[in-house]
C-alpha cells in the first residue's frame, strides 16, 4: 500500500495509508486529508490510485502543486517523490519502496548526485532580456 510520510508541526513524521480511489487534499473539512495552512488551497489537489498506477492532480489551486520542484497539473508519482502544496511539503513511498527500515525518513531530496562538470556544458544560453 503506498503512503505519504508528512512532518508535523512539532517535528515528528507521520504515516498516511493512501487507500485505493481518490484521496483529496486541502484545507477544507470535506478533503480525505485537511491542512491547516493559508497557503493550501479548500481544494487543493487528489491522489489517485488505479491499480499500481498513482497521479497526482492539482485541483487549479491558488499556489499550484509541484513534485520535487516542479509545479504539475497532472502527475505520476514514483517512490520518493517530494509533493509541495502551498507550505506543507510530503513524501510519496510506494508500496514497493525499498528503503531500509534502518534509513531515517527525511524530505529532503537527495544530494548524492555527480559534481557538475563545466566542460562538458561549454556553452551557456540565457534568456534575452
Amino acid at each position: 500500500m503506498p503512503y505519504l510520510i508528512i512532518m508535523t508541526k512539532a517535528g515528528t513524521p507521520r504515516q498516511i495509508n493512501l487507500a485505493a480511489g481518490r484521496t483529496t487534499l486541502g484545507r477544507s473539512d470535506r478533503n480525505t486529508l485537511v491542512f491547516d495552512s493559508p497557503l493550501v488551497s479548500r481544494s487543493h489537489a487528489a491522489i489517485d490510485i488505479v491499480d499500481t498506477s498513482v497521479t497526482i492532480s492539482d485541483l487549479h489551486s491558488s499556489n499550484g502543486t509541484r513534485v520535487n520542484g516542479r509545479k504539475i497539473g497532472v502527475h505520476s508519482l514514483k517512490n520518493r517523490d517530494v509533493l509541495e502544496l502551498g507550505d506543507v511539503h510530503l513524501r510519496f513511498l510506494s508500496a514497493t519502496d525499498d528503503t531500509s527500515a534502518v534509513e531515517p525518513l527525511s524530505l529532503a531530496p537527495k544530494t548524492d548526485f555527480a559534481p557538475f562538470q563545466e566542460s562538458a556544458y561549454p556553452r551557456t544560453i540565457s534568456p534575452g532580456r
